[in-house]
């Protein structure tokens, strides 16, 4: 383990923790579940920050400014697990990022890595909830950490700041979320689009993350990549460049066309 917290410190990654496999079950009903080692014994989680600073006349969630997390991520996992394989030759090891079997706020939790934010978000002691979750999964026995006391300050912020009420103590009713219909890939409604449209965003939301007391001061990422290929506004112009190169590209041009058009009529309605 420590020449695995050697080799992520050194890509920036300094948040590892522990969780037993047998708490992160039952497993999603997801292909990559097959890729879970036999015997599966513990499953490291791995937090990757990704503020890089504000960005101005920013039209898309704060995660897809920075360079697709998947994978950059995947690479830097992918190194860990060779880094692993060398030291424990016996042992098999799995690497996911998003697309992953494990409910990885729930599991990251497990692993000490934070508390749960009334939005459903991992927030993290210092780098807020401004965190990518990545897990590498083995049949080594490792031990394992300690769940974090307590939960979020329970301020309400979130709940006050989102836009649609699709935040409730009861959690996220996700047909209201603004972040989940600028993803919609079916027609929208008339009561959808007007939310794309006062909210000003291409691609997400942000509000219910960025009002977040953990999020005020927020820490710069150690992650170097991160720094690459900022994306800060989504136009038809580089809307090519952004599918190829940002998480944003995963539902296509179509869905990014469709919500810059809706963006640009109510532009020429102000004037």
């Amino acid at each position: 383990m420590e020449q695995l917290k050697k080799y992520l410190a050194a890509q920036g990654v300094e948040a590892v923790g522990v969780a037993s496999y047998e708490k992160l079950l039952p497993l999603l009903p997801v292909r990559s579940a097959a890729r879970v080692p036999q015997d599966c014994q513990s499953v490291l989680f791995c937090l990757f920050p990704y503020y890089i600073g504000p960005v101005a006349g920013r039209n898309v969630s704060r995660y897809t400014v920075v360079p697709d997390y998947h994978s950059h991520c995947g690479e830097i996992l992918k190194g860990g697990v060779e880094v692993l394989e060398k030291a424990h030759p016996q042992n098999r090891f799995a690497w996911f990022v998003d697309a992953s079997p494990f409910r990885e706020v729930a599991g990251a939790w497990q692993a000490g890595l934070g508390v749960i934010g009334r939005n459903g978000q991992l927030i993290h002691l210092r780098y807020g909830s401004y965190c990518f979750i990545g897990e590498i999964a083995t049949n080594l026995v490792l031990p394992s950490d300690i769940p974090l006391p307590g939960g979020c300050l329970d301020c309400g912020a979130c709940l006050r700041a989102c836009p649609t009420g699709a935040l409730t103590g009861q959690g996220v009713d996700t047909a209201r979320c603004r972040s989940q219909i600028t993803q919609k890939k079916k027609e929208l409604t008339s009561w959808e689009e007007e939310q794309i449209a006062q909210g000003g965003m291409a691609w997400g939301c942000d509000k219910c993350t960025d009002c977040c007391p953990h999020n005020q001061n927020p820490v710069l990422t150690p992650i170097q990549g991160f720094y690459h290929r900022r994306l800060e506004t989504l136009t038809l112009d580089n809307l090519e460049e952004a599918v190829a190169h940002h998480a944003l590209g995963y539902r296509g041009k179509g869905v990014l066309q469709r919500n810059l058009k809706i963006l640009a009529a109510l532009d020429r309605d102000r004037f």
